[in-house]
């Protein structure tokens, strides 16, 4: 996952990463930093209903709280997963463009 999730050629290191199962649903927690030090979250919940899957991701402030920088709307990705997944791939690439899309917006800010 080094060099992934990042924009203008930063490298991006893995910190943290988990999925897990519950019930009718599955989760992605990934937390990488960047090559200017920046820590993000992508969190991905997909659950059987639309309306109550997301994902997002955030960065992490100096005041030590996550704060959201953008997220992706379960319309856009709900429909292209499985129900039920034993695996964290099929929210890897909705991850990754998350990532990336962070990346953008703190290289604009």
């Amino acid at each position: 996952m080094s060099g992934e999730g990042t924009h203008s050629g930063e490298a991006a290191v893995l910190v943290d990463r988990s999925f897990g199962v519950r019930g009718q649903s599955y989760d992605l927690s990934e937390i990488r930093r960047t090559g200017a030090g920046h820590l993000l979250r992508v969190r991905i919940h997909r659950d059987s209903y639309p309306q109550q899957s997301y994902a997002r991701v955030e960065v992490l402030t100096p005041a030590m709280t996550w704060t959201d920088l953008a997220d992706e709307p379960a319309a856009a990705w709900h429909s292209g997963t499985p129900s039920r997944s034993t695996t964290a791939t099929p929210l890897e690439n909705i991850a990754e463009r998350l990532f990336q899309r962070a990346a953008a917006i703190l290289h604009t800010a």
